[in-house]
C-alpha cells in the first residue's frame, strides 16, 4: 500500500528522498521523469541542475537549443538556419524553466559543449556564430536567476566582459555561490570581475 502511495506521488517527501538518492545516476533518473507527473516534477530539477556535466559524459547536446529556444526569435533561427543550423534543433515549447534548476555552472564546460553543439549538428560555421550562442546561453541562464551553488568562471576575452557586465545587471545571480573559482586574463576588466562578488 505504501509502495503505491509513493509511487501515485502521494507521499511527496518521500518520493522525493527516493528520487534524491539517484542524484548521480542520471540513466535512473531520467527513467524517473516517466513514471508520473509527480515524480517528473521531482526529478527534473536533479537532472538539470548540472546539465554541461552530464553531457561531458552522454555526448548529448540538445539542451542547449532547449536553453536557448525562448531567446531567440523566427528571424534569428532563419539566420542560424542560412549557417548550418537547422530549426529543428529548437523545440516548439518546453515544460518547465530549465535554466532556473541550474546549480553548477562552469564557463568552460559552457564553452565545450557549444562546441559539440556545432559539430553534432554539422555546422562548420563555428567561428561566426560561437559568440552568438555563447553569449546568449549565459544570458539565459543569468537572466533566469538559476540558484547556483559552485561557479567556475575564467576570463578569456571581449565576449566574458560583457559576461561580466550582464552578472553585474543581475546581483541575485551570484548570491548563493559556495563554491567560487575565478582565473582572470589581465585585460579583462579586473575591477568589474572584483565587483560581481561584493559579500
Amino acid at each position: 500500500m505504501t509502495c503505491l502511495k509513493i509511487f501515485s506521488g502521494e507521499l511527496p517527501e518521500l518520493s522525493y528522498e527516493i528520487i534524491k538518492y539517484f542524484q548521480n545516476d542520471y540513466k535512473t533518473l531520467h527513467s524517473s521523469i516517466l513514471i508520473n507527473r509527480s515524480w517528473c516534477r521531482l526529478a527534473i530539477p536533479l537532472l538539470w541542475e548540472n546539465p554541461f556535466l552530464i553531457c561531458k559524459y552522454s555526448r548529448k547536446y540538445d539542451f542547449i537549443a532547449i536553453y536557448l529556444h525562448d531567446h531567440f526569435n523566427d528571424k534569428d533561427k532563419l539566420i542560424l538556419n542560412r549557417f548550418g543550423i537547422n530549426n529543428d534543433v529548437f523545440p516548439s515549447n518546453t515544460l518547465f524553466n530549465y535554466p532556473s534548476f541550474i546549480k553548477s555552472l562552469s564557463v568552460q564546460q559552457v564553452r565545450s559543449s557549444i562546441i559539440y553543439w556545432f559539430t553534432n549538428n554539422k555546422s562548420e560555421y563555428i567561428d561566426t556564430f560561437f559568440g552568438l550562442i555563447y553569449v546568449s546561453l549565459l544570458e539565459v541562464i543569468i537572466k533566469n536567476e538559476a540558484c547556483l551553488h559552485t561557479f567556475e568562471f575564467f576570463t578569456y576575452g571581449k565576449l566574458d566582459y560583457f559576461i561580466i557586465k550582464l552578472i553585474l545587471k543581475y546581483p541575485n545571480f551570484t548570491h548563493n555561490i559556495r563554491n567560487l573559482e575565478l582565473g582572470f586574463d589581465a585585460n579583462a576588466g579586473f575591477t568589474d570581475l572584483l565587483k560581481i562578488f561584493t559579500f
